[in-house]
């Protein structure tokens, strides 16, 4: 029976674990760059207009130069605003024309008092973005490219985990090339399950084969690499190493166990 493997749970479940944060921090930081962060910087300059410069304004007499530079920054404040911004700009003529015509206190100014206190109420709270806010949107931003990165890396090492293949005759076929039977020469299974040195390299084991370095073959990565690794150690070492990779376990015979004439001579 072939032997194939394929991409293991622990490394395509981390790279789509990756790619999908790298992805959603990325756009996240864009959309906040490019959008939350002048929205913010917009209401909160609104707000300081209401609250510090037309309120006050409104509290001074007609044509008063408070009045006057009150309606030269709403009609600055306001220009080049269309779309959603039309609300933001039929309530700046309202206020401009309250500062040009009426007091505050005037009867034909009880329309301009509950549309200034509702703006207020939409844009007094808000705070205005600190000086790091958009260059720490690009630490997010810069996410993306690893989101490709991990995007990439997983569809990788999906094509590569389809071509390792051990067939019925002992064909060895890897990303490096492909070796009959008789072109392997040793599997080399120093590292394989061993209990020290580094634990990552617990999980591989080196093919020797002819004219070419030795083929790395890695379980971690790759499942089902185990049953090619242990195919290959029992052909080369059937008393050492099991068809699953595993040790095979040497049966320790006790003085007890031995035959009477044995015991003889171990005592002798």
């Amino acid at each position: 029976m072939a032997l194939q493997t394929t991409l293991a749970t622990r490394f395509w479940l981390k790279a789509v674990i990756m790619t999908v944060v790298c992805f959603v921090l990325g756009i996240w930081g864009i959309w906040d760059y490019t959008v939350a962060i002048p929205q913010a910087q917009t209401g909160a300059e609104r707000g300081t207009i209401l609250r510090d410069i037309i309120q006050p304004a409104m509290d001074t007499a007609l044509g008063s130069n408070e009045r006057t530079e009150a309606i030269v920054l709403l009609r600055v404040n306001s220009e080049g605003d269309s779309g959603e911004n039309s609300e933001w700009r039929s309530s700046v003529d309202v206020f401009i024309q309250a500062l040009e015509l009426q007091g505050l206190d005037n009867e034909d100014a009880v329309g301009f008092k509950p549309l200034f206190q509702e703006k207020l109420k939409k844009y007094g709270d808000i705070v205005a973005p600190g000086k790091f806010d958009r260059p720490v949107q690009w630490l997010f931003i810069l996410c993306l490219p690893f989101g490709f990165y991990y995007f990439w890396s997983y569809s990788k090492m999906r094509k590569r985990a389809a071509t390792y293949l051990l067939d019925d005759v002992g064909t060895l076929t890897t990303p490096e090339g492909s070796w009959s039977s008789k072109e392997i020469k040793d599997v080399d299974m120093s590292r394989w399950i061993s209990k020290t040195g580094k634990a990552r390299t617990t999980w591989t084991a080196k093919v020797i084969v002819e004219d070419h370095k030795p083929i790395l073959l890695d379980d971690y990565i790759y499942s089902d690499m185990h049953l090619i690794i242990g195919s290959l150690a029992h052909r080369f070492y059937p008393e050492e190493w099991t068809p699953l990779a595993k040790r095979v376990k040497k049966d320790v015979v006790t003085i007890e166990e031995l035959p009477e004439n044995a015991k003889t001579s171990e005592e002798m």
